[in-house]
C-alpha cells in the first residue's frame, strides 16, 4: 500500500523528458514502475500555493459554497473560471487537472484556474502521463510531446489551506502493468487530495476524490475504505466535506430511479455504506439527476449517468445543485457537470 503524502512544496520538481521516454520503453512490470516513482519527487510531494494576500476573506452570509467538478483535463481554463465565478464558489474540489500536457495546451491548469479565481490551491499528481491521452487526443496532438505530463487532482480555496495530504486509493501501477485503455500508459495511481481550510467560521476538512474508472462496485468499496481511513487520520474530527468523481456507474446501470438513488445507493454501490460507517451523509448534499455530459463528437446514444457526489459530516448541507459544463459560447467544457452545495457549521 502506498503511503499518505503530506510534504508540500511551492512548485513540484518535474520529471525530465528523457526519464519519461525511458519509462515508456521499459518493461510493463511493477519493479520498473516503482523505480520511476522513487526517482520522481513529483509523485511524493504536493504543490501548495497560498491565496493572494489581497484576496477577499470576508465571512460569507452564514454559508460556504463548495463545488466539485471533474474538469476533464481543464482544457478551457478561462471559461471554466467563468462557470465557477457565476456559481459563487468558495472552495473547488477539482479532478482531472493537467500540468504540462499537450492536450490542455501545456498549461498548469490548476495554477492558472486558481489565478483566474484569486484562490490558493494544493495539487497532487495521480499520474505521470507517458502518452498523449485518449484516441482523439492522441490524433489531435500527434508529434507534440507533453512538456511535463502530470495529471492529478486539486483543492482550490479563497481561504488559506493550513495542511494537505495526498491519500492513495490503490497500490498504483495498474495503468503501467496493464493496458487498461489502449495507448494511455501512465506511472502512478488514483488518489484523493485532502486539505484543511481556515474558513471564517472555523477549520473545515475537504477532499477532492477521483475513483478508478476501470473498476467495479467491490473495488470502489476498497478505494472508499482506503480514502476514509486516510481522511480520518488527517482530518482529526474536523467538520468535513468530500466530493468528486466516484465512478459509481452501477447506480445508473441498475436502473435505480432518482429517489432510490439518493435513498438507498448502498444497495448497489457499497461505497455509500463505507461513507455512512464513517459518519458521512449525502442525502441533503446532492440532487437527483445525471452528472455527465456528452461532447458533440460523442455517440448520441451514449447514456448520461450519475457518478459525481458530495458527502458531508458535522456540517449542515443545503441548496444542492447540478450545473452545466458549458462556456459562455456554448462550448462543452467537460464531460462532467459541476455539482455544488452550501454548507454551514452544525449549531452548537
Amino acid at each position: 500500500m502506498r503511503d499518505i503524502i503530506t510534504a508540500c512544496v511551492p512548485a513540484l520538481t518535474l520529471p525530465p523528458a528523457e526519464d519519461r521516454a525511458a519509462a515508456d520503453l521499459g518493461p510493463s512490470t511493477r519493479t520498473e514502475h516503482d523505480h520511476w516513482v522513487g526517482r520522481w519527487p513529483a509523485l511524493s510531494t504536493l504543490e501548495h500555493v497560498d491565496p493572494p494576500l489581497d484576496a477577499a476573506v470576508a465571512e460569507p452570509a452564514g454559508t460556504i459554497r463548495v463545488v466539485a467538478w471533474n474538469l476533464e483535463r481543464c482544457k478551457h481554463v478561462e471559461a471554466s473560471a467563468e462557470v465557477l465565478r457565476a456559481a459563487a464558489a468558495d472552495i473547488v474540489l477539482a479532478t482531472e487537472m493537467d500540468h504540462g500536457c499537450a492536450r490542455s495546451g501545456q498549461r498548469h491548469t490548476t495554477a492558472d484556474l486558481a489565478a483566474e479565481l484569486g484562490f490558493g490551491y494544493v495539487f497532487g499528481v495521480e499520474f505521470v502521463e507517458l502518452a498523449l491521452g485518449d484516441a482523439r487526443e492522441t490524433a489531435a496532438h500527434a508529434g507534440t510531446p507533453n512538456r511535463h505530463g502530470l495529471h492529478g487532482n486539486a483543492v482550490l480555496s479563497r481561504w488559506p489551506i493550513t495542511a494537505a495530504a495526498l491519500i492513495p486509493l490503490d497500490d498504483g501501477a495498474a495503468w503501467y502493468e496493464n493496458d487498461l485503455k489502449q495507448g494511455q500508459r501512465r506511472i502512478g495511481g488514483r488518489n484523493g487530495i485532502a486539505a484543511l481550510i481556515a474558513t471564517p467560521g472555523g477549520p473545515v476538512a475537504v477532499a477532492a476524490v477521483h475513483f478508478e474508472s476501470e473498476s467495479t462496485p467491490r473495488s470502489r468499496a476498497v478505494e472508499a475504505a482506503r480514502l476514509l481511513r486516510g481522511f480520518d487520520s488527517f482530518a482529526a474530527g474536523a467538520p468535513a466535506i468530500i466530493g468528486g468523481d466516484f465512478n459509481v456507474a452501477a447506480l445508473s446501470r441498475a436502473g435505480l430511479d432518482a429517489a432510490a438513488m439518493l435513498a438507498v445507493p448502498e444497495e448497489i454501490e457499497p461505497t455509500f455504506a463505507a461513507f455512512a460507517d464513517h459518519g458521512f451523509d449525502w442525502r441533503d448534499a446532492n440532487l437527483p439527476g445525471v452528472t455527465t455530459r456528452k461532447h458533440p463528437h460523442d455517440d448520441p446514444a451514449k447514456p448520461d449517468i450519475k457518478i459525481d457526489w458530495l458527502f458531508v459530516r458535522r456540517l449542515v448541507a443545503s441548496a444542492p445543485w447540478i450545473g452545466a459544463a458549458l462556456g459562455p459560447d456554448g462550448t462543452v467544457l467537460s464531460d462532467h457537470e459541476p455539482i455544488g452545495v452550501d454548507i454551514r457549521p452544525v449549531a452548537a
